[in-house]
């Protein structure tokens, strides 16, 4: 149930607590009013939602924004609806979160012509003039966590789990990992699982397929473990850190999302969602905002709890293997999915 659609009164008790000031018109031409719908959760969760918020704020507080405001998303059939809500109100520029947002974000757009869409990790098929889609080279992302496995391995076995490979994200950040690993040393042992016997209702939903691959790579030696996939990598995480093996996590800081095993995440991919939504709502604030696709960033997350485990030498050598990825000097070297 959208709590904008539904409960005026609580888009209106959202949006001041959010800005401390009144409601304003965002039919009004005069008036740039930026919206986001999430796809599950939070917007005072860690992650997505999180960040892609904090850019909103950061823009509304420069001036670029007169208006911001969110629907969190709490039954996912509501998706299409909430996005629709905010167009009706007038947004002049909707953010809608996750790869599951992008048939509720293609659909809206092509019914509000008006408006302009950014869907955050949609990579966009066909071009549209009024949707942007910020997407994020996930091989980049896993090869930069292959490097950081590779580096801090003692038992010379480091492996990524992650879901369906007919998922072209899970595809490059597994195949991504395995470059990067072996780019930095290539005499490991390096295993790489996809659970492609998921169905697609299970997708990203799997926890107990991903904590069972990951017990099973931790008994054949693995020391450091990376994955990706929503819950089905979040389960193999947690049960690999509860064995006490170094995890490395995907998209956002698994820090904060796992639980009660924060001594064990090691780093995570992460994608710079903050740094690119802001870009791209300031190109809308000054009417330079096209369809078609946005490249983000990746970089590795604070190392927290194990920052001593990561020498001053290998933090360098992962920041210039950052730095290469991001300037095209070093390439990954994944292949297209077979």
């Amino acid at each position: 149930m959208s709590p904008l659609r539904f409960f005026p009164a609580l888009l209106i008790v959202t949006f001041l607590a959010a800005c401390s000031l009144p409601l304003q018109d965002c039919t009004r031409p005069e008036v740039f009013c930026v919206g986001l719908v999430t796809d599950f959760g939070s917007v005072d969760e860690p992650g997505f939602n999180q960040s892609a918020w904090t850019a909103m704020e950061q823009a509304k507080a420069e001036g670029l924004v007169d208006q911001i405001a969110f629907i969190e998303t709490i039954d996912v059939r509501d998706r299409s609806k909430n996005v629709t809500t905010l167009a009706e109100e007038g947004y002049d520029l909707i953010i809608t979160i996750g790869y599951s947002m992008r048939k509720a974000t293609k659909e809206a757009a092509a019914e509000f012509k008006s408006v302009h869409f950014i869907g955050m990790d949609q990579p966009q098929d066909n071009k549209r003039d009024n949707l942007t889609g910020l997407v994020f080279p996930e091989d980049q992302g896993g090869f930069l966590a292959g490097a950081l496995a590779a580096s801090v391995t003692a038992t010379g076995r480091v492996a990524a789990v992650c879901d369906s490979q007919s998922v072209a994200e899970m595809w490059e950040y597994c195949e991504g990992f395995r470059e990067g690993a072996y780019y930095v040393n290539p005499d490991l042992r390096i295993f790489v699982v996809y659970h492609n016997d998921n169905s697609p209702s299970g997708l990203f939903n799997d926890p107990d397929w991903g904590a069972e691959t990951a017990l099973s790579l931790v008994e054949d030696g693995v020391d450091v473990l990376f994955a990706a996939g929503g819950e089905t990598g979040r389960g193999a995480l947690q049960a690999a850190a509860e064995r006490g093996v170094y995890v490395i996590g995907a998209d956002a800081d698994m820090y904060y999302q796992l639980d009660g095993v924060e001594a064990q995440v090691l780093s995570s991919a992460t994608k710079d969602v903050t740094g690119g939504l802001y870009a791209l709502i300031r190109f809308a604030a000054q009417g330079q905002l096209e369809g078609g696709e946005f490249d983000g960033a990746f970089s590795l997350a604070p190392y927290h709890a194990l920052e001593t485990a990561v020498s001053p030498e290998v933090r360098a050598r992962l920041e210039e293997i950052r730095i290469g990825l991001a300037n095209g000097t070093i390439h990954t070297h994944v292949p297209s999915i077979p």
